[in-house]
């Protein structure tokens, strides 16, 4: 049985709940149209996802996902398209010389440095999703990869390591990545990727006119063809804030009062079940479902497109 169908409920168990729980721990259930500010219950109670009538098409819906997990595994280095997520404060900046990441990824990142504060930690309210299009430069294909090493970006500049410098001048301006460890928060296949841009080994700020022109980076301008300074495209591809993902709308009241929605030490939340088991390999693919088919649902009209292409690398101390 392949990877997604091994995470769900059947369809028939999701439509007989009033609410899905990822963390299958059956705790109460609080409809959202009761958590109103008013409602002073909701900011204390244990919450759960609600369980939708689009959640009939499940089935289908990761059979189609399995489909495309299969086809992400060949060893083709041409064109592809595929999505990556970002997670973002309301701010407005250009999403260039930064990591992205897959699905699991994304959640993976929030697990770890996000959900555990009040108010969410670097102030994140929302995740954006992105189509990227990529074609690794020949001298990368050569080595057998579609990606190089992932760069590690931090305020726009990338900080290392020295490998993924190098990489820029071997292979070109190409998007890297890695595999975090899934020991501190077992996400299955989460990734990471870089994506350099113009001066990527200068921070934001410090991205003189000359550097500009020397290192060119990756992102492509309309209508350029494919070559060692444009081997990736990107398109907005809707967004989902923390809030709908959770249906945690009360978060930062109820945290105030001393109820975070995950708390690492006992690996549970306060006023949401969504974050429940940080390590269960069988939750955090649930979550990783339910987020697709939010995405699915609220966005019906961009295409499902096949994952990223597998990435060799692995980063096992981060």
């Amino acid at each position: 049985m392949a990877f997604m169908m091994r995470f769900l409920l059947p369809a028939t168990s999701l439509l007989a709940c009033k609410a899905f729980d990822p963390s299958g721990l059956g705790a109460e259930v609080w409809e959202d149209e009761d958590c109103t500010a008013e409602n002073e219950s909701c900011s204390v109670s244990l919450r759960q996802l609600r369980g939708e009538k689009t959640w009939e098409n499940l089935a289908e819906f990761s059979e189609e996902l399995d489909e495309q997990e299969e086809d992400s595994n060949g060893s083709s280095y041409g064109e592809r398209s595929f999505y990556v997520y970002r997670s973002k404060t309301w701010d407005k900046y250009e999403d260039t010389n930064v990591n992205m990441a897959n699905l699991a990824g994304v959640l993976w990142y929030l697990h770890n440095e996000v959900v555990g504060h009040c108010p969410r930690k670097f102030g994140i309210t929302r995740v954006i999703r992105y189509k990227i299009t990529m074609k690794p430069t020949e001298e990368l294909q050569r080595s057998h990869s579609n990606f190089a090493r992932l760069c590690h970006f931090d305020r726009g500049q990338c900080t290392g390591p020295e490998s993924s410098l190098n990489d820029y001048k071997k292979y070109g301006y190409v998007p890297g990545c890695d595999k975090p460890n899934h020991g501190v928060a077992n996400y299955p296949d989460a990734t990471w990727y870089s994506f350099p841009g113009e001066c990527p080994t200068r921070p934001i700020g410090a991205k003189s006119s000359g550097c500009i022109h020397n290192q060119k980076g990756g992102l492509c301008k309309r209508g350029e063809p494919w070559s060692k300074t444009c081997t990736w495209r990107r398109e907005y591809a809707g967004q989902l804030t923390l809030d709908q993902i959770t249906s945690n709308h009360n978060f930062e009241k109820s945290c105030k009062k001393g109820f975070y929605e995950y708390n690492i030490q006992n690996d549970k939340g306060q006023g949401s079940n969504f974050w429940h088991g940080k390590r269960d390999r069988n939750v955090c693919g649930r979550r990783i479902h339910w987020v697709a088919s939010l995405f699915a649902k609220h966005f019906p009209l961009y295409p499902r497109l096949s994952p990223p292409p597998m990435c060799k690398w692995g980063d096992r101390q981060r």
